[in-house]
This record gives C-alpha cells, structure tokens and sequence, in this order.
C-alpha cells in the first residue's frame, strides 16, 4: 500500500534531527537526483559493533599489514557511492521500511533533502513538486549497492585470515537483502579490486598466496568465480598499464610494471593450482589471464617459474644456514616446492646448484692448489645436506669432484713428474695420491677416472714435443721423443700398479687403444701414428752399428712404440714389409738366380741360406712376409727351367735346383705346384693326350 505524502511528511518532521542524522545529512545541505562518488570513512553498523578482542583475534603469521596493497584498495572501494548509498549503510533498515512502502520522493526527501525551516512551514506541496519522486526500485538499489562497501570494511576491520570475516559477510548478504547472484558478482567484485591493489606494489612476498586463499575462503567464492575475477582483474590491470607504461617497458623483467604482471601471473597460477583445478581447467583459467596481458601461454608460465624460483632459493640458502640444526628436512622443501609450483626438473637443478654452493664454501684455501682441502667435519655436513637435498651419490659424488679435481690434478702431475725425473719413486708418488684423495674427500671411483685423465695428461705433453719435430721431419729428435714418451708411460704404468685396482691392470689396453676413451694417444691421427712409427722403425735399424739391423734391444722398443701408439698388427706388417721388403726380395732373387745357374752346388745353397737368414733375422721378418716373396720368386724360378726345356719337361738336375730353391724358400711341396701347374700344365695335358692316340686308349 502507499502511505499519503503529507502524513509521512509530519512524520519525519516529528523526528527531524535524529533522521536527518541518521542520513548523514545536515540541515542545509542539498544533492542532485544523481549518483556522485565521495570520499567518506563510515564503516557499517554491524561491524561496529563486533567486540575488539574480536579484532584482536588475527593470525600472528599473517602479512595482512597495514601496507598491504589489497587492503588499501578496499578501502578506497569502502569510501565509494553517493549520500543515498552511504545513508544506506549507516541505516539500512529504515530503508527497507521505506523501500516496502514505495513511499513518494517528497515523504522521505521532504526530511532528508529540504532544510528543516522549510518543513516546518508546512509547504509540503511545495516540497513534493521540488525534490521529484523517489520510488521502491531506487531505494531497493541503494541499499544493495552499499553491501559492496560494507563488505570491503569488514575485511578491512577483520582481516582476511580472520575465522569470523565469513560470517560477517554472509550476515551483510541477508542484512541488505542482496540476491544469492548478485551477491556473488559482489564478492567477484571486492576480489578483483584486492588483487589489483596487490600486483600495484611489483615485490611479491610469499604471504600473499596465503592472503588471496583465505580471501577467496572469506568471499566463499567458487573455483568459477575465481578463475572470471582473475580474468577481469587481468584485463583491468593491463589496460590501465598500458596507458601509461610503454611496451618496451613491459617487456624488461627489471621494469616496476612488468614485475608487477608477473606478480599477477604467479599469484594467478598458484590460486589456480592451489584451487584443485584439472589441468584442463587450469589451463584454460591460466590461458586468458595471459591473453590478457598479450602474451602466451607457455611464456606466462616461464614467468610464473622466474617469480616463483627465489622464493625456493632463499629456502634453499636457510637449509644450508641452519642445517646443524633439527630445524631443516627434505619434507620442509617439498612443502615449500608445492606451495610455490616449483617442479622436479626445476627442484632438482637448484638443489644440484645448492650443493654446488657448499662444496665451494667448504673448501678452504682453495686459491692455493697445491694446499686447498675440505674443512674438518666437511664430509659429514655435505652428507647431511645431500640427504635433505635427496641427491643421488654420484651426484654429490661429482660436485665433490668438479672442485676437487683441478686440485688433486695438480698435485697428482707434480708427483708424476717426480717419478719422470727420477726424484720420487712410484710407491712414494701413490702414497701423496693418497693423501691428496683424502684432503679432497673423493671417492674411489672418481679417483679412477682422474687418473686415467692424468695419464692422458702426462702423456699430452711428451706426444706434442714429438709431433712438434717429425712436422719438420727431424727423425732424429722425433726418435729421442719417443723414447722419452715410452719412459713416461712406464713411470704411469709402475704409479697406477700401486692402487691394485683390476682396471688398471691391462694397461695398454686402457690407455693406448685409439678407439677408448680414455687412450692417451688418441690425441694423435692414424697418419700420425704410422708416421711416428714409421720413423721409429727406421731409425732402431740405423742405430745398429753396421745400420742394417734391427737388434734384439732395438726390435723390443719397437714393439713397445707399436703398443704405445696404437698401431694394429696389420699395420705394422705393412711398414715391415714397405721397409725391409725390398733387402728381403734382393737376397731372395740373389739366390734364385744363383741357384739356377749353372755354379749349383750344395755348399752354394748353403752359403745363400745363410745369406737369406741372415736378412730375415737382421729385419726381424716374419714367416708371412717371406712367404709372401717366395712365392713369385719360386714361379721365375719355375719359368727358367721351362725356358731351358725345348721338350717342357724338366731334367733332372733342374729337378734339383728347383727343390733345393724350395727348401731354402721355406716352402712345401704343395706350395709349389700352382707354380708347376702354371709352367708345365699345357705341356703335361699335351703328352698325355699323344699316348693316348686316336683310340683314347694309352
């Protein structure tokens, strides 16, 4: 029903001064039908009243100080709406009552808007006509739109980690009669001016995750609601950045408001990840925030991983500080890893990295090789840390190793070079290894692999003097190079005995295989090597005093050079043969023709056997080589003879010669008839067919 205008007038003017008090209004003040936003502190009546040990109440670990940027946004959300809105929340129920009576502008106005004096006279005709109408739809929206505010100043006054916020804020849903939707757009509404302030001020502290989770618990807000004020906060920020903010600006990570837009990212993507979303649904939350901000999506999430990384960092940096302590545990970081989203590829590097650190700082001396070592007590402490930092051994193992290995080098090189000049024997050298391996806390297995690198090392320099004369073919100096290299592996060789350990035991093989990885030759090109040995071979035999052998002692040393470079018994064949092949083939022909002539004698063969033997064993020869030559030479021999037999058939005495230049070749009977066949073959087939006639009966 409708209550007449003038008697809601004398009404009101029966209570003038406590109503328009309760307006906010004062008697000379006036105001346009239109909505003007002012700045007021009036807070709601509810909240007024909770009791300050209420207030009191707030989580000690909270960062909801009073520079937070989310709260000095609310505030200034709490100061917005004109004097209706205002009135509204300082007495929001006389506005229901006047908003279920529908009552005429000039009731309500009469008495809010027009000055006392003029009431009193009783124009109220006057008052209808000039302060217009004001009906149920006006003042029902007044009294919704000044929730908003009061919601703002009761997270002001409560704090967002406060166990009552919630409460009080269903308690203003009901108190100013909003609808379930639209109470909710509220709430979106308070969240996505929260958030803005927060990302103004660009440094993220890790309290704020905390800050907008209870936030969103306190606004009983959806994973929907949150994931649609994210995106409208996103496009909100970004376009009252870019105003003012160039986009080059956005683009340097040290810029304020790039560091602000990050902040936004990471806020976002741990509320999102935090909310329970599936990866369906974080994705596509997570994708229009970053379209908002113009970027993609992978990019927002490395932006996210940059924001997020320090944080662990500094967690890492107190697990180190106050790791003599019972106050650090893997399960600590594996906490701090989740609430940050760091993950366990990223996790894993930075732990690997931390470690790294200690070692350094546990490493005393250090500018000093010959000295540096491990603290005392440094083995137990990275122990320790390795366990909370959950490293495998061979990844600590290898940390230890990347510092500890220049140093053990160098000390480990000094001794080697002792041994090479004879000042320190090879059981005194081991026992400084030892030492060097316990100062620098490496284990077995990686002192295995540096000394396999020292031997490549202290083999480098002797191979790189050698190289550096057979390049300007001094055959000489490059001989007295390789001498001093096979002295320097076999002071390697007596070193690495002394460990005992089974894989230094085939020495060559490890060390001196060119296709292994650990051959200290394998510096050095095939060309090279046969070169160098090449050289090596020749230059053993003019050594010799009549400088056409190769002694006993020489012929050892050149099978040692062989092992040492790697070269194969194919290849050595080769040489032996391109070498000495042409002294072998002279005294193989020197002999076939004397033996075939018409001096033959036993005492002759004889006396060239000895020549032939003679070449064999000055060349150290082997058997194939010398077969390899006989064979041609025995079929010249063979040739001969068919050439001084008109008939083809051999007489006996060439019979003679031919098997005593068979003898002395060292070849079998079988060995000679390809020769035979050869020669004789047609001349055979022939006489065999004339005795059998044309019958082919014999």
């Amino acid at each position: 029903m409708k209550v007449q205008t003038s008697a809601l007038t004398f009404l009101l003017v029966a209570s003038h001064s406590n109503n328009v008090s309760a307006f906010g209004i004062t008697g000379g003040s006036r105001s346009s039908s239109r909505s003007t936003f002012v700045s007021s502190p009036l807070r709601m009546q509810s909240v007024r009243q909770i009791s300050t040990g209420q207030l009191n109440q707030r989580n000690n670990m909270s960062m909801l100080a009073d520079g937070s940027g989310g709260i000095e946004e609310l505030k200034q959300l709490a100061k917005e709406g004109d004097k209706l809105v205002q009135t509204a929340r300082k007495s929001p129920k006389l506005f229901q009552v006047g908003g279920i009576a529908a009552v005429p502008a000039a009731a309500f106005l009469g008495a809010a808007l027009v000055p006392g004096s003029v009431l009193a006279a009783g124009a109220v005709g006057a008052v209808g006509a000039s302060a217009g109408f004001i009906g149920k739809n006006r003042l029902d929206a007044a009294t919704e739109a000044a929730a908003k505010p009061a919601i703002a100043q009761a997270i002001i006054d409560l704090g967002v980690d406060s166990a009552d916020v919630a409460g009080v804020i269903q308690d203003i849903k009901s108190q100013y009669h909003v609808p379930e939707e639209d109470f909710a757009e509220m709430c979106m509404e308070v969240y996505k001016r929260y958030i803005i302030g927060m990302v103004k001020t660009p440094i993220t502290k890790t309290s704020e995750m905390k800050e907008l989770s209870n936030l969103r618990k306190a606004l009983s807000m959806e994973n929907l609601a949150v994931g649609e004020a994210h995106a409208s906060a996103a496009m909100e920020f970004y376009r009252q950045t870019s105003l003012f903010t160039p986009l080059e600006d956005l683009e340097d990570p040290d810029h304020p408001d790039r560091m602000s837009i990050d902040k936004f990212l990471f806020l976002s993507e741990r509320t999102f990840r935090q909310g329970g979303e599936t990866e369906e649904a974080f994705k596509y939350e997570m994708s229009r925030v970053a379209k908002a901000f113009n970027i993609k999506f992978n990019e927002a999430l490395e932006r996210v991983a940059e924001v997020a990384e320090p944080f662990y960092q500094k967690a890492l940096d107190n697990t180190r500080a106050k790791l003599d302590s019972d106050a650090v545990s893997s399960d600590m970081l594996l906490r701090a890893r989740n609430s940050l989203g760091i993950d366990d590829i990223t996790a894993h590097d930075m732990h690997m990295s931390a470690y790294s650190e200690e070692v350094k700082a546990l490493l005393a001396g250090a500018d000093d090789p010959s000295t540096a070592k491990f603290v005392d007590g440094a083995r137990e402490r990275l122990a320790k840390l390795q366990q909370v930092l959950g490293l495998e051994d061979a990844e600590a193992g290898y940390e230890i190793s990347a510092e500890g290995t220049p140093l053990f080098q160098s000390k480990a090189l000094e001794a080697m070079s002792d041994v090479f000049s004879g000042s320190l024997s090879p059981q005194d050298a081991w026992k400084l290894v030892k030492e060097r391996q316990e100062q620098l806390l490496l284990k077995d297995e990686a002192m295995k692999d540096l000394l396999a690198s020292m031997v490549m090392q202290a083999m480098g320099k002797p191979f790189e003097d050698t190289m550096t004369f057979a390049n300007v073919n001094n055959e000489g100096a490059t001989y007295d190079k390789l001498l001093e290299a096979l002295e320097a592996k076999e002071s390697c060789r007596a070193v690495l005995q002394q460990s005992g350990w089974a894989e230094f035991s085939d020495f060559d093989s490890k060390f001196f295989d060119p296709k292994s990885k650990s051959s200290a030759c394998g510096m050095l090109s095939r060309s090279d090597r046969l070169r160098l040995f090449r050289i090596f071979l020749t230059r053993s035999v003019r050594k010799s005093e009549s400088g056409k052998e190769l002694t006993e002692e020489n012929y050892n040393k050149v099978k040692e050079v062989k092992q040492m470079l790697g070269i194969t018994d194919e290849d050595e064949a080769v040489e032996f043969r391109m070498n000495f092949g042409p002294e072998l083939q002279k005294a193989l022909n020197m002999a076939m023709f004397e033996i075939m002539g018409d001096d033959f004698t036993s005492d002759l063969v004889s006396n060239l056997k000895e020549i032939v033997d003679k070449t064999i064993a000055d060349y150290k020869l082997s058997k194939n080589l010398v077969a390899e030559f006989a064979g041609p030479i025995y079929m010249r021999a063979v040739s001969l003879v068919n050439d001084k037999s008109p008939s083809g058939i051999p007489s006996n005495e060439a019979s003679k010669q031919l098997e005593a230049l068979r003898e002395l070749l060292g070849m079998s009977v079988e060995d000679t008839y390809p020769a035979h066949l050869d020669i004789f073959g047609n001349q055979y087939k022939k006489s065999v067919m004339e005795s059998m006639g044309s019958t082919g009966v014999i």
